[in-house]
């Protein structure tokens, strides 16, 4: 998978695979994304969106479940944005 993490603040280009990054206000990161799944020999892709997938300790927590998550869903190139 590529990855292709943005400058802070910096959002993802519309249609792209990507999750979010949000800060919290007691330090923790709420992780969210998206993804078109095409997993296979299937010959159409679905979305699929990750609300709320939870809250990490750290950003880098937060990075590394968002691209577990992404990898599940056969994701070739994922984008990595954090909110300010």
């Amino acid at each position: 998978m590529e990855i292709i993490k943005l400058p802070v603040g910096q959002e993802a280009p519309k249609d792209s695979d990507c999750i979010n990054l949000q800060p919290m206000a007691d330090g923790r990161y709420r992780l969210e994304g998206s993804a078109l799944i095409n997993c296979g020999d299937s010959a159409e892709a679905e979305s699929v969106a990750m609300v709320d997938g939870g809250h990490y300790d750290s950003c880098e927590q937060a990075e590394a479940a968002g691209m577990a998550w992404a990898a599940t869903h056969c994701v070739q190139t994922l984008y990595i944005s954090t909110a300010p």
